[in-house]
């Protein structure tokens, strides 16, 4: 257990009072998995109250904690949040392991089924698809973090492991008909830019999302159901917390998919809007993610995820096309969350090296073709590594690759 000394402490609090949240996130990073804090002390403000650390915690609940803090820094409250306690003896022996759930297997369903003609035989569906990657995969494996079943090293950091190509980026959301009939149009042919390929692409992206909060997300639910029996509700907060949210997102989202299949039935692309940028190379990372943005590419807030308001929504797509670099920004026809997004990532300097930080500082699933990956020093890997423990935007990360990207005209 590592102490925290009286300097250090001094230190973290003048970064928390001045909202300098990377900043105190990279002194944590060098810091094995549990701490001590002979003093409570500030990381910064949520709403209501001052966030302090006090007693025995992990690093990994404060990067928890200093995700969500205010930003700026609101140094006008009265109310203070503690963090911390005392620590447990052999805590890994508390935990029921989440392999336990993995081992039931994951709820298959076809997400189209209400639109009819489902054959009932549900796939492993690629969220991107597997032909993109093949050729760069390193006998058959890329890189992919997995929160799940991923390797963790001493201070349980999680870092990427190699994933055969047939499950990389895969969810048991479409039967075998729909996702070979619905997203031909982006499978077999090469990228146009035209309004369907735009609505197929931002609605197979919002699939992953939903299937993972509607569905995958039930082994965090019961693993919650076991934690009950062994510890007290104020020690499984954060947990709680989690769970409600990510209801209230699904409730949410349900409303969406259901104008999204309806528009898909009636082929009805119009109402998808987005943006694409085309490379002159090979990306060394891939993505498809659905989400509401917090910040955009400048890292300044530009709407509120910390309400329980409905939230604009927007797709994120880093795919390929010939062996090129595609990057797709998509959403709701007129949506102003995704015109700022984009007005800022024109904007960016250094476009791809804003892709790459955004994709590790704000999303879980994508892919890392191994010739990039493996051609990192240790030092380098462990900033990205570092930047996903994290899931702040913005961190300085290393500019490792540059794809050349030219926005396509409509």
């Amino acid at each position: 257990m590592r102490v925290l000394t009286s300097e250090e402490i001094r230190q973290v609090e003048y970064w928390a009072r001045n909202t300098q949240i990377a900043k105190i996130l990279s002194f944590f990073d060098e810091f094995p998995r549990f701490i001590h804090a002979p003093q409570p002390f500030l990381i910064g403000s949520n709403n209501e109250s001052e966030i302090l650390i006090a007693g025995d915690t992990t690093v990994s609940r404060i990067r928890e904690a200093l995700r969500h803090l205010d930003e700026p820094f609101n140094p006008h409250l009265k109310e203070q949040k503690f963090l911390g306690g005392i620590k447990r003896e052999k805590p890994e022996k508390a935990f029921p392991t989440l392999y336990q759930e993995l081992r039931k297997g994951l709820t298959e369903v076809c997400l189209l089924e209400d639109t009819g003609e489902c054959d009932g035989k549900i796939i492993r569906a690629h969220s991107l698809q597997k032909s993109l990657f093949r050729r760069h995969a390193k006998n058959g494996h890329v890189y992919q973090f997995d929160p799940f079943t991923g390797q963790h090293d001493a201070n349980r950091n999680l870092w990427p492991d190699l994933i055969g190509i047939n499950e990389a980026t895969t969810f048991l959301g479409f039967c075998k008909r729909h996702d070979s009939q619905v997203f031909s149009p982006i499978e077999d042919v090469s990228f146009q830019n035209t309004p369907e390929q735009k609505f197929l692409h931002h609605y197979r992206a919002f699939a992953q999302m939903y299937y993972d909060k509607a569905y995958k997300f039930k082994i965090i639910k019961n693993v919650f159901i076991e934690l009950a029996k062994k510890f007290s509700p104020s020690e499984l907060n954060i947990l709680a917390k989690t769970i409600y949210l990510n209801q209230h997102d699904v409730d949410e989202l349900k409303e969406q998919k259901l104008r999204l299949d309806v528009r898909l039935q009636k082929k009805d692309w119009s109402t998808v809007e987005g943006c694409a940028f085309l490379g002159d190379k090979m990306p060394e990372i891939l993505t498809a993610n659905f989400f509401a943005p917090r910040k955009n590419f400048h890292g300044l807030i530009f709407q509120d995820t910390k309400s329980l308001l409905s939230l604009k929504w927007i797709s994120f797509t880093v795919t390929a096309t010939n062996d090129r670099a595609l990057f797709l920004l998509c959403g709701e026809k007129g949506c102003p969350v995704l015109h700022e997004f984009v007005k800022s990532f024109r904007e960016m300097p250094l476009q791809t090296n804003a892709i790459v930080t955004y994709v590790f500082c704000a999303f879980e699933n994508f892919i890392l073709l191994p010739e990039w990956w493996e051609s990192l020093s240790k030092d380098v890997q462990k900033k990205f590594v570092n930047a996903y423990q994290g899931r702040y935007y913005r961190r300085e990360l290393p500019n490792t690759a540059d794809w050349k990207l030219k926005e396509l005209v409509p």
